[in-house]
């Protein structure tokens, strides 16, 4: 019995290490699947991290003002066959179109960026029905 019993508290122990991680990666509890937002500004700065890319957009409305949406991404390893790079990503200070699932809770300018497409018509998309690889220039 007492080999049997450290055996189910190993279990327990292990599921609750594991739970963190689980919720840690569920789309659906921090961003609203059924909304998009589509955004036009210039990529400010790129935190090209483990587990998740961020992409921070400048975006001006109509008065001028500039408000910088935090875009959390897939993981670098995702882009790695893509050819989005980091450096891509910086050095190129044209504007971009950005479609995004908003955050839930409706907090400020945070979202999910599922695609991002350049004005010389690179496109760059992290969803699967836009995975047709002819979208993407060469």
């Amino acid at each position: 019995m007492g080999a049997t019993n450290r055996l189910g508290w190993a279990a327990v122990a292990a599921l609750s290490c594991a739970l963190p991680v689980i919720a840690h990666h569920s789309f659906a509890a921090e961003f609203d699947s059924g909304k998009t937002v589509t955004l036009h500004g210039v990529v400010s700065k790129v935190d090209w991290i483990n587990p998740h890319i961020f992409v921070y957009v400048d975006v001006k409305d109509d008065a001028g003002k500039t408000t910088t949406w935090a875009l959390q991404s897939l993981p670098p390893l995702f882009f790695r066959g893509s050819g989005l790079t980091r450096d891509l990503l910086m050095s190129n200070k044209q504007e971009v179109t950005v479609t995004a699932n908003p955050a839930k809770d409706g907090s400020g300018a945070y979202g999910f960026m599922t695609k991002l497409v350049y004005a010389d018509g690179h496109v760059f998309s992290m969803s699967p029905q836009d995975a047709d690889p002819s979208l993407r220039k060469k």
